[in-house]
């Protein structure tokens, strides 16, 4: 199947559904729009901003969570309530962290050479300043003024070329674990690492198939925002539903090859001494 494929499927799905859909993304928008709403009357670097902050953190998660859960009942021909993402969400927080941290971890090392890349940026760039500074008050030889220009442009240099090196690593490497909260929806036995490394297993070969899906989109959420954001309240359900038709769709190929080679394995007699 190719993009435009997994969109056909997913608006049949949507038939009859849209209402519903529309009102779930609709709900999940308010919600998260209640909490920027907050976060704005309270100070940043004051004492209720910083612990309101944390709440957020520990609560967005599952919330998403919840959002695919409520998205992927509905798919399945469920009824569900349009604030049943919140419900879903909280029922499975541990679970949606346990997954969460799970891809972290698997994502850890592109995620240090990000931070490390922007200390490097950060000295840097605070070093130049400094050495600016200093040579305007104090006043140096050309030649020396150069020698620290060059010096701090290489390092700022290299941690532009780090920092592109490890977000384009990084979003590749993520691609592998997309599929992770649709695996912990239909096998609620797996447990989190378990969900993360089926998902490793159906995106491999398959990345690139996911990534064009998401970028067959880029003309709809052009379309949304000329609508001042309206048309993602059914931008984002249509999307949704086309990754759980691609979701479906290597969950089966899998399954399938794995048949087959339960079958060779079977009609061997030499696999089977």
């Amino acid at each position: 199947m190719i993009s435009s494929e997994f969109r056909l499927e997913a608006r049949k799905k949507l038939d009859g559904k849209w209402k519903n859909a529309v009102f779930i993304t609709l709900a999940s928008f308010l919600v998260f729009f209640v909490i920027g709403f907050i976060r704005g009357f309270l100070p940043e670097k004051g004492f209720l901003g910083f612990i309101f902050s944390i709440i957020v953190l520990v609560i967005e998660v599952p919330l998403q969570f919840g959002l695919v859960y409520a998205l992927f009942n509905l798919y399945r021909g469920k009824d569900v309530k349009p604030f049943g993402f919140w419900t879903l969400g909280f029922d499975n927080f541990s679970r949606a962290w346990k997954i969460s941290f799970s891809v972290f971890l698997k994502l850890i090392v592109p995620f240090i050479l990000v931070v490390i890349s922007y200390v490097i940026l950060i000295v840097s760039f605070g070093l130049y300043i400094y050495s600016y500074a200093s040579n305007s008050i104090l006043g140096t030889s050309i030649y020396t003024a150069s020698s620290y220009s060059a010096g701090f442009g290489f390092f700022i240099g290299l941690g532009i070329i780090l920092l592109i090196i490890g977000c384009i690593w990084g979003i590749v490497k993520s691609y592998y674990y997309l599929l992770a909260y649709y695996i912990a929806f239909d096998n609620p036995d797996m447990s989190a690492n378990e969900c993360v490394l089926k998902s490793r297993e159906l995106m491999t070969n398959n990345r690139g198939k996911l990534f064009c899906l998401h970028l067959s989109f880029l003309g709809w959420a052009i379309l949304a925002i000329l609508t001042l954001g309206i048309g993602y309240f059914w931008l984002l359900p249509y999307i949704q539903f086309s990754i759980i038709v691609f979701y479906e769709h290597v969950s089966n190929s899998n399954s399938d090859v794995n048949v087959i080679d339960e079958k060779n394995n079977d009609d061997n007699p030499i696999k089977q001494n």
